[in-house]
Order: structure tokens, then sequence, then C-alpha cells
């Protein structure tokens, strides 16, 4: 079961993060997901970035109807711009789903989009010592009003996102297809 959490001072995010950004951070034990411990962040990010949750996925394309409008940017188009390239030779400018990869290192991967209202990151970081966890923490930095009132509008559904689909990616199996 997934927690609120603190970032991990060792995290990358943290030379991303300033004190008026929007942060929270959630975690969930990895402790008896050895295959999870093992597999590269790319691999481990996909895992858990796309896990099936129709709840979620009708949000999103509610969240894209109404965005449009506004000029945000939309799963749609960031999905357009991914590579057919494997998971493991993905780097950063390459997508994972719709959210961009800036950073790759052996237990945390830096993702998120930069756009007119707000830039967000999205950072799932990895301790594999003799508690293992998995840690998914997200930085918004909002550029104006607009980015203030998205970010409100979002928060609640974000925070039950956030923590689901920790507790879903720790309940699936990681498959081949998945992790190819």
């Amino acid at each position: 079961m997934s927690v609120r959490d603190r970032l991990p001072s060792d995290s990358i995010l943290n030379t991303y993060y300033a004190p008026r950004d929007f942060m929270d951070v959630y975690s969930v034990s990895l402790a008896e997901r050895p295959d999870l411990q093992a597999a590269d962040m790319r691999v481990l990010a996909d895992h858990i970035l796309m896990a099936e949750i129709g709840w979620m996925n009708v949000l999103l394309s509610l969240r894209d109807t109404v965005v449009k409008p506004f000029g945000l940017k939309t799963t749609e188009d960031l999905g357009l711009e991914q590579k057919d390239t494997p998971l493991e030779d993905r780097k950063p400018g390459d997508r994972i789903g719709f959210f961009r990869i800036f950073r790759v290192e052996d237990n945390e991967i830096l993702l998120g989009e930069d756009d007119w209202h707000q830039d967000f990151r999205l950072s799932i970081f990895r301790r594999t010592d003799r508690s293992p966890r998995i840690f998914a923490s997200t930085c918004c930095k909002r550029h104006n009003i607009f980015g203030h009132v998205y970010l409100a509008l979002i928060l609640p559904f974000h925070k039950k996102i956030a923590s689901t689909v920790l507790d879903t990616a720790v309940k699936q199996r990681l498959t081949t297809a998945t992790a190819s």
C-alpha cells in the first residue's frame, strides 16, 4: 500500500525543486518484488505509468477534451512524439508514454513536460537496500495564474492517480510485452 512520503535526499529532483514549487511524494515497498528491484528504470517507469486503470484513462481523456481549447498539450499530442525505440534504449528527449525523459540513472528516471502554464517533473526513484521502495515524486513550477488554477483543479485526481499507479504496479506482473 502506497503512502505519502518525503523526497529522498539523493534524488536528482532536488536539483530542480525550488521552495515555491508544488511537490508531492508517494512511495511503496518493493520487498516482495525482486523483479522490479532489478528492472531497468525505463522499463520500471513504463510498467508504472502505463498500468491499465480504466477510471484513470477516462479522466485523462476528459482532461484532454477540457484543456485542448486553451492550447495545452494533450496526451495524444505528446504520444505522437514517441519513437519506436525499445524501452531500454530510450534516452533524454525520448518518451515513455506521453512523458518526456529528462534523465536516466541506475535507480532514478526523471520525466516531465514543459508547457506555457507550468513545467512539471516526475521522478521515479528506487531504493534497493534492506528496505526496498519505489518513490514517485511530482514537482510543478507554475508560470502564471492559469498554472495555479490548473493544478488546484487536478490535484485531487492527481493524488489518487499517484497512489493508485504505484499500488497497481507492485501488484501487476512485469510482462515481457512491457519489458520489450
